[in-house]
């Protein structure tokens, strides 16, 4: 069986870990599906696709996880969200099951036969890529709420001065 864990991961953090380890004590390997791929250097998605699969495979290969065991692959937002699970089977290798908290992402695929998993949340409160991302401009400690690879990344190219440029500009390019 294979599963399906989507996300922005921006940034990945512990709790993804968490969940992407659930899918894989239950299924055989997974894909981890780096969602809205096309948005980069805004508020809400200031890191690139590439930046946040790099995130993820370092994170996983540096906790001894089988490679052979997942895949991690970007996919676009899509504008007509009724079409959205045809988008993701044409543009992802099968799967059976989803893992998803997401009420909305269940209501989606709830009549398409695709089994929905609610994963076990850990610390959601805390870990939550909005409020990682306050701590990185704040100074505030967030490092131990990510796998070291991503502070990795993330000081590699400079990413805590982005989001401090990012959240001081009046530029949004996401609107009209």
């Amino acid at each position: 069986m294979r599963g399906l864990v989507m996300g922005r991961f921006q940034p990945f953090h512990n709790g993804h870990m968490g969940l992407i380890r659930e899918a894989l004590q239950e299924c055989d390997d997974i894909i981890v599906a780096v969602t809205g791929s096309q948005f980069n250097y805004i508020r809400m998605d200031p890191f690139t696709a590439g930046e946040r699969i790099e995130m993820i495979q370092a994170s996983l290969l540096e906790s001894d996880i089988d490679p052979h065991r997942y895949m991690v692959l970007g996919v676009e937002n899509q504008p007509n969200v009724y079409t959205w699970l045809s988008y993701l089977k044409a543009a992802l290798p099968p799967f059976d099951v989803v893992y998803s908290g997401n009420e909305y992402v269940a209501m989606l695929l709830a009549d398409s036969g695709i089994s929905v998993v609610e994963p076990q949340m850990i610390s959601r409160q805390t870990l939550n890529a909005t409020s990682i991302r306050n701590m990185m401009v704040q100074n505030n400690a967030w490092q131990d709420l990510v796998p070291t690879a991503v502070c990795r990344v993330i000081d590699s190219i400079n990413g805590i001065e982005r989001l401090k440029t990012i959240l001081k500009s009046d530029t949004d390019p996401t609107t009209h």
